[in-house]
């Protein structure tokens, strides 16, 4: 059996015959409806930019392969972004904890200069989020960066300064 070839008309046939179907299989996965049409939509929009270059010899099986690790991946990505909000949560709150208990002066200062210690990235990055209070996606923007390596220059400041904090914490006490 050859290769499929996809011109406008079997596109629209694929779509038609296949949109539902790809979505209620997705559906196992999520019931979020908003995350499955993307998803889906998704694959057929570089199914379609795509054509010329794809090499399909049975469209289902292309279809429901591509649906299933679009789906994979964004599980996976959502509990990756939700252990970053989870642990960057609660190294707020610590360094909130510590921040109660301590002459706030003092404190200030030493926050500061363990915040000067930082690798430089890490430490622009850190002060836009904290001071400026950008988001991700404006920091992101702003330092010509993904918004993955936000996240991970801000878990690196929070677990530096985590770590002096707790170490200077016995003396201010």
């Amino acid at each position: 059996m050859g290769e499929y070839k996809i011109n406008e008309k079997s596109f629209k046939n694929i779509f038609d015959e296949y949109f539902d179907q790809v979505c209620g299989f997705l559906n196992l996965y999520t019931k979020d409806l908003g995350v499955i049409e993307d998803i889906v939509q998704d694959i057929f929009y570089k199914l379609w930019v795509n054509r010329d270059f794809l090499q399909i010899r049975h469209v289902k099986s292309y279809l429901y392969t591509s649906a299933r690790n679009r789906m994979l991946n964004h599980i996976r990505d959502q509990k990756l972004h939700s252990s970053l909000i989870s642990s960057y949560t609660l190294e707020e709150k610590e360094l909130r904890d510590a921040y109660e208990f301590v002459d706030k002066e003092e404190f200030d200062k030493i926050l500061e200069e363990v915040i000067e210690e930082l690798p430089e990235k890490c430490k622009n990055v850190f002060k836009l989020s904290r001071f400026d209070k950008m988001t991700y996606k404006e920091i992101a923007n702003k330092e010509g960066i993904s918004v993955k390596m936000v996240e991970k220059h801000i878990s690196v400041a929070l677990k530096n300064i985590k770590g002096k904090m707790k170490n200077i914490s016995f003396i201010l006490f």
